[in-house]
């Protein structure tokens, strides 16, 4: 997985939060199965019900890291306060989450000072850590996401060099073609859905349509396609080249004004200086908040 997509997938906050419980879960087992283990070495008795109740300390971190992760994004200069805060805040609810499920579902309760002393004993340092490294990797990716937008994507400014401020953009068109009928072998034709294309080349007289599945050829010129293609998902990006922006995946600045693009299938393409305002507008539309 590349950094962008690092960035891309933790940015995210469904995907961060799947991920998130799936590892939460996978340590309430391990804590079990560990509490079994030496419960078999030391010849004690085992109660699952007990050890799953006291592996809900794990599950904590799903929703203080998430507050967490927002507060320092936004604030990061006080990224270790916050997660001294969310150590004091999870140590307290610790044993209150312990007393109220057990005083809901279990026949004894365990008192609150009893599972505070066990939680500080025992998960202080584990807690703090936990915490504490989340806060160099919130800020490592918040630095990452700003390099990116300002190098690799068509900014602004780009070092010392200021690319063409962009013009005011025509209103997305209401009607346009969802599918193509393009001429296929054996004097066939084919119907592509237009979501599907991958970028479009000049190739007088005709147009090369780049689909995942092959290259088709149509009698059109690029001129008139474009001027019926949905101007939200297709950009031109040089004169003979439109792209469906929603199969970029990356961009990086030449250092000259253009640009190298990725398209999902890992096809290059190079987007001119000329058409970076126009591309921009695009791009950030289809890119993860």
């Amino acid at each position: 997985m590349t950094l962008q997509q690092v960035i891309i997938f933790s940015q995210s906050q469904q995907k961060r939060n799947a991920f998130l419980l799936k590892a939460l879960v996978l340590l309430v087992f391990i804590t079990v199965w560990i509490d079994y283990f030496f419960s078999e070495v030391q010849s004690t008795s085992f109660y699952l019900s007990e050890s799953l109740l006291f592996s809900s300390y794990w599950l904590l971190f799903l929703p203080l890291l998430n507050i967490q992760w927002k507060m320092a994004a936004r604030r990061p200069l006080k990224g270790f306060l916050y997660a001294a805060l969310a150590t004091a805040i999870h140590l307290l609810s610790y044993p209150a989450l312990v007393w109220l499920i057990s005083g809901c579902f279990y026949g004894h309760t365990f008192a609150y000072r009893q599972t505070f002393e066990y939680g500080l004993t025992t998960y202080f340092i584990k807690t703090f850590l936990i915490y504490g490294l989340s806060v160099p990797v919130i800020a490592l990716i918040r630095a990452s996401s700003l390099a990116l937008k300002s190098d690799d994507l068509p900014a602004g400014t780009s070092g010392h060099k200021t690319l063409p401020v962009p013009r005011e953009e025509p209103a997305e068109r209401t009607c346009f073609p969802r599918s193509l009928l393009v001429p296929d072998t054996n004097n066939t034709k084919t119907l592509i859905q237009t979501t599907d294309i991958l970028y479009f080349t000049a190739n007088s007289p005709y147009i090369n349509v780049y689909h995942p599945v092959k290259k088709y050829l149509l009698t059109e010129t690029l001129r008139s396609l474009e001027t019926r293609l949905s101007t939200n998902q297709f950009v031109r990006i040089h004169k003979s080249c439109i792209v469906n922006v929603e199969k970029v995946v990356s961009c990086r600045s030449r250092l000259n004004g253009d640009y190298d693009l990725e398209l999902s299938d890992g096809t290059p393409l190079r987007l001119s200086r000329n058409y970076t305002a126009g591309f921009r507008a695009r791009f950030h539309r289809y890119t993860p908040d």
